[in-house]
């Protein structure tokens, strides 16, 4: 069976680090120097937003600067989103010859890529559909999101899974939830939902990781192997925080 790299990222709730990470993941993957990977990762209080946004279109930023919200612009497209604590991330980089998402369009290798999530969500009792173009829903209501990037023949695909999350705070810093900015905003807001809603329970994060993670396996015909960033990964990453993600220049500069 093929297997792939899993990495469970927890040392960094800096949204800026987590996005360096991602990115030299990608970099890392187009230089052949490590497998497919599929990671799980969490931000503190940040809005994420896609790589073509506007930051005034799409967030409250006063809103952010009192709640102590961090704002990061990611290499993705996409609309913007609340993390917190309260979600888990995850991220799959791949080649895009693969046999998961060869000759598949761009809409078709988010239905495949999602599988894996609503696979785990599966182990957990729960009925999860796709709806396209990157959202999974549970009962009609989005639970996750997703976007991309393609970088010389790799995919990397990431998503963000609503958990636990402040869902005051998600409303009072994205300008879309509230109708602000819808002349230029890019982002569609819609009924959303929490795993612990639905459950009618808390979920712990290594449960939910071990859920996944099985779903991922199952879904994708691969064996998930734990592994660590590489060192060459932990330099690109740093030098991509100092020079892109930490910047302002970056992440507010529409």
């Amino acid at each position: 069976m093929e297997s792939w790299r899993l990495l469970d990222s927890e040392s960094a709730h800096d949204a800026a680090v987590n996005l360096a990470i991602e990115e030299a993941i990608l970099q890392a993957r187009v230089e052949r120097a490590v497998p497919p990977t599929v990671r799980f990762w969490r931000n503190d209080r940040a809005v994420v937003i896609g790589y073509s946004q506007s930051v005034e279109a799409e967030v409250d930023l006063e809103s952010c600067r009192r709640g102590g919200v961090q704002v990061v612009r990611r290499l993705t497209g996409g609309g913007a989103v609340y993390h917190d604590l309260g979600n888990l991330n995850y991220t799959v980089v791949l080649d895009a010859d693969h046999r998961l998402v060869r000759n598949v369009d761009i809409a078709g290798s988010h239905r495949v890529l999602c599988s894996g999530l609503i696979k785990g969500l599966e182990g957990l009792g729960l009925t999860a559909d796709f709806r396209p173009l990157s959202d999974v829903l549970i009962r009609g209501r989005k639970v996750s999101g997703s976007a991309q990037a393609r970088r010389r023949g790799v995919i990397l695909h990431h998503g963000t899974l609503l958990v636990d999350a402040d869902l005051d705070m998600l409303t009072r810093v994205l300008a879309a939830t509230k109708g602000r900015g819808v002349n230029k905003s890019t982002s569609t807001w819609k009924s959303i939902t929490r795993l612990r809603d639905e459950l009618g329970r808390e979920v712990g994060m290594k449960d939910l990781k071990n859920a996944l993670t099985q779903g991922f396996e199952r879904a994708f015909g691969v064996r998930l192997t734990p592994g660590t960033l590489t060192s060459a990964e932990e330099a690109a990453a740093q030098t991509l925080h100092h020079s892109r993600y930490s910047r302002t220049e970056w992440n507010l500069w529409r």
